[in-house]
This record gives C-alpha cells, structure tokens and sequence, in this order.
C-alpha cells in the first residue's frame, strides 16, 4: 500500500475534487534503475566488510545493477548506522548489519543517535560463533581442564578477547557466570590482537569469533575448546558445542549474524527485491564457493525471521548487560 495518501478533498458544485499532496513515490516496478549502496559500518578487512564485498561482486545477475560497498568507521559502528537510518528510505541506500553488536551499542549508550526501529531488516547471510581456543601445545586439552582450571581458586587464568564490552566479551562473561569460573578477562582491540596474545603465551585462553580463529586452527598452531552455538559449526564439525560439553545450557548470546538492513519506510516491494536479490546471490554456486574459501558459514535468514532474530537479541542483552557494566 503506497504509503502516501490523499489529502483534503472538498466538495464544491456537486462536484467532488480531491486535492492530493504532491509527495513522490518511491514505489516502482523496475526497481532498482541504479546502483544501491550498501555502507559497512567498521573498517576495510573486517568480518562485515569482507562479507559484503563478497556479496558486491555476485549481486548483479540478481539485483539488476551493481551493489557499490561504503565504509564509514566510527565509535564502534555507530556512525555507520546512524547515516544508514537517516538515509532516504529508497532502497538505494542500505547497510551492514551485525548483531548483537549494534544491540550492544544502544543498551549500553543509551543516547546512541540510531535506534533499532530505525531499520528494516532485509536478511542475515552469515554466522560467526565465539570460540574457546588454546594453544595446540597448551596443556588445557579439552574444556573440563579450563573449567577446572578456572575453579582452582590458588591459579588466576588470563583469557584474552575483543573488548570492553564487544560480544565476544559477553559470550565469555556469560558462561563463566553459567558455569562459576573465575577469570581475568584481558580486552584487546579485536580478535586478531587477542590471538596473537595468546600464540605469543601472553594469556592462558582466547575468546573470539570462529572466523578470525580459523586460519590459525587450519594451520595447527591453535586448538578450539568447544564453540558457543546451538549446533556444531559446519566449518569445525568436531569440536562440540559448549552446552553439549559441559552439560548445561550455555545460550549463544555472542554469535556474529551478519546481514543487511535498510532504513524504515522503505516500500515493501523494494524491500522484497532487496531480500530476494540477496538469497539469489548467497545461493549461487559461485558465491557458495568463495564463501566456503574464506572460511564464511552462510546461514541465509529472510526479512520476518531477521526481524524476529532482532527481538530476541534484544531479550538477551537485556538480561545480560549488566556483566558489562
């Protein structure tokens, strides 16, 4: 239903004559007629960035025109996504998403200038799980010798990761409060710093996302422990979820969902091209294919179950958010 509607019809001479404000249309058929922009809220390099270049380069046969990627940095995301909520709510102007962080953002900065109504969800496209990891040479050899470890009241345990208050700090905090550990959680500017701490024998454990932790797992230099996530990563098949191997509930609150959001008011028709235009790209041979060599688990979520997932992250965060604080 176009959401602009007629206005001030009067009636003069038996005659009845609507007057209609002159507001455009944003809804069209052959949407799109140029290319749409899609803004990374993070640096070049990222896991956000690689993603959408990945996607900018299959989009075209699908979306109809090139998908041009934009990076603006800044205070954690926010500068981002805050121009992508302020943009025209055309479809040509679109964003990355990432939750839980952007969830994160605005419960713990309250005056955050973007709020997550602000947005329509269009998909989620990957997922990134936190991981436990050791060194291969470490002689913590499975979980049960971290958590016990960890419960050893006369040995500190320094465990690096991604921080202050990132997800991958909230994973952690999480299930050390889940299981009663007691740890000196170290935050580092990203999970790359935090591994590298941790190769260097700086730190006993690392916290991080799977996607940062992989390249170093394939080449034998780290061992994952267990990965926080409902069922096993298809990309480590063999290392048990943490609920499985501790036997307790442990909520993947800090896995990466990677996705694309546009601002809300945008038509539902484009909004449906963008959501289709997406699914095509991520299920084309040739994306599947490149994603699977950079190590990226596609996990492809349309616009209702996106927008659920937004909801539920919410909850979480909500009850959690004061381990951060």
């Amino acid at each position: 239903m176009n959401p602009f509607a007629k206005r001030g019809c009067v009636l003069a001479a038996a005659t009845l004559i609507c007057a209609t404000t002159a507001v455009p249309s944003y809804a069209q058929t052959d949407f799109p007629t140029k290319p749409v922009v899609a803004t990374v809220p993070f640096s070049p390099g990222g896991g956000n960035d690689i993603l959408l270049r990945l996607l900018s380069k299959h989009a075209n046969p699908f979306l109809g025109q090139n998908l041009v990627v934009e990076n603006k940095p800044g205070a954690g995301g926010q500068i981002g996504w805050t121009a992508v909520a302020k943009s025209r709510p055309d479809g040509y102007s679109i964003g990355a998403t990432s939750l839980p962080s952007m969830v994160l953002i605005k419960a713990l900065r309250p005056a955050t200038t973007y709020a997550l109504d602000d947005f329509r969800y269009i998909c989620n496209i990957q997922v990134d799980p936190i991981v436990w990891i050791v060194r291969s040479d470490s002689d913590i050899k499975n979980v049960g010798d971290f958590v016990a470890r960890a419960k050893d009241p006369k040995k500190k345990v320094n465990v690096a990761g991604d921080g202050p208050q990132s997800n991958v700090q909230l994973q952690h905090l999480a299930a050390a409060k889940a299981l009663g550990l007691e740890t000196n959680f170290i935050s580092f500017s990203g999970s790359g710093p935090a591994i590298t701490a941790l190769l260097g024998g700086q730190v006993d454990i690392a916290a991080a996302t799977l996607s940062a932790a992989m390249p170093n797992i394939e080449a034998g230099k780290l061992r994952a422990l267990v990965v926080f996530a409902d069922k096993p990563s298809r990309l480590l098949p063999k290392v048990p979820t943490a609920s499985s191997a501790l036997g307790k509930t442990i909520a993947p609150v800090g896995m990466a969902v990677r996705g694309l959001a546009a601002p809300k008011g945008i038509p539902g028709d484009r909004l449906a091209k963008l959501e289709s235009a997406c699914k095509g790209t991520v299920e084309s041979p040739a994306f599947a294919a490149e994603a699977a060599e950079l190590g990226i688990d596609v996990q492809f979520m349309g616009t209702a179950e996106s927008e659920a997932l937004v909801k539920d992250s919410v909850a979480q965060i909500e009850e959690l958010k004061g381990l951060l604080k």
